[in-house]
């Protein structure tokens, strides 16, 4: 098996699209309660965790990702003394939380606990035993039931979920009711960003708008992944929204910032790259700012119950 180059779905672009890599080992395989896990090695990407045949952390670029996941809202909110993580059992935006000075307290939240123990056997090159810190607490439990009893008590929430696919164990993370939590569990002067799928999808849109109006603003970001095949999308809220907190134009006040609250060398994020993850076209911006309809829970579970009826062998029954 280990000599063997097999082809394997790598991932869907916004077009629906199946794009293959190729992986030379397959390190572990295995059905947990809520998704199918594996880990795998391939020549072009390296070390790659992949979740329901979808690539979430991959050696080549992981870091553009997380890079921009994590420092972006850190470096907006006014204060970083207790941080949430929902998602990112991984444990590679965890990496770059604490690589801030003023972190005190990180929750990370992660319903799969296979996902954890699997990451701190096999990916502690990429990271670099975050998992074990003495600043993280882990929860072993869903993301929503956690953050609901929380109310103004973070400083900043980041949210790395597997993509709201129907049907799928993030969807009800993705809706009006969620954000809502999400925004009383915030402390004022605090600062929300959720990974949003393709940049151009129309679920990104979706997305956008159900923080906007929540947040009273939302903010979108995009960084290309190359190991997602695709422009990858985030969207940020602020509490109250008063603006950016550092400004995408002031490259030098950037830098600077980095160099102050982040401990070592970011391979991706700096004042240029900043400016670009803000970026976009007339044409993108144009069609991004179209309103459309929120997601809701009611769309949600609906989703969930088309699926179960749908599938005998469903992931939650």
């Amino acid at each position: 098996m280990s000599r063997l180059t097999r082809a394997r779905y790598l991932t869907l672009d916004l077009f629906n699209n199946y794009f293959l890599f190729r992986v030379s080992r397959i390190l572990l395989a295995e059905r947990t309660r809520f998704q199918t896990l594996e880990l795998v090695e391939s020549p072009e990407f390296g070390l790659c965790l992949v979740l329901d045949g979808l690539i979430q952390v991959a050696e080549y670029d992981e870091y553009r990702y997380h890079e921009t996941l994590v420092h972006t809202p850190l470096l907006n909110a006014e204060n970083r003394r207790r941080i949430a993580i929902l998602g990112g059992g991984d444990g590679c935006a965890l990496r770059e939380v604490l690589k801030y000075r003023d972190v005190e307290q990180v929750d990370l939240v992660d319903i799969d606990r296979r996902v954890v123990e699997v990451s701190e056997k096999y990916l502690q090159r990429l990271n670099k035993g975050s998992l074990k810190s003495r600043r993280v607490r882990i929860h072993y439990t869903d993301a929503r039931k956690f953050i609901s009893r929380k109310k103004n008590y973070y400083d900043s929430i980041v949210i790395d979920l597997t993509d709201p696919v129907e049907g799928g164990p993030s969807v009800l993370l993705y809706s009006i009711e969620f954000y809502r939590m999400v925004h009383n569990a915030l402390k004022p002067g605090g600062s929300f960003i959720t990974q949003a799928t393709a940049f151009q999808s129309s679920q990104f849109r979706r997305i956008f708008w159900t923080v906007r109006r929540v947040f009273g603003a939302s903010v979108p970001l995009h960084v290309y992944v190359k190991s997602f095949c695709d422009d990858w999308g985030f969207v940020m809220g602020l509490k109250p929204w008063e603006g950016l907190r550092l400004s995408p134009e002031d490259f030098k006040e950037v830098d600077k910032r980095i160099g102050e609250k982040v401990r070592g060398r970011l391979r991706y994020l700096n004042g240029k790259t900043y400016l670009a993850n803000f970026s976009m076209s007339p044409e993108e911006e144009e069609a991004l700012m179209k309103p459309v309809k929120e997601i809701t829970d009611r769309e949600a579970l609906r989703s969930l119950v088309e699926e179960k009826e749908a599938n005998p062998n469903w992931i939650f029954r």
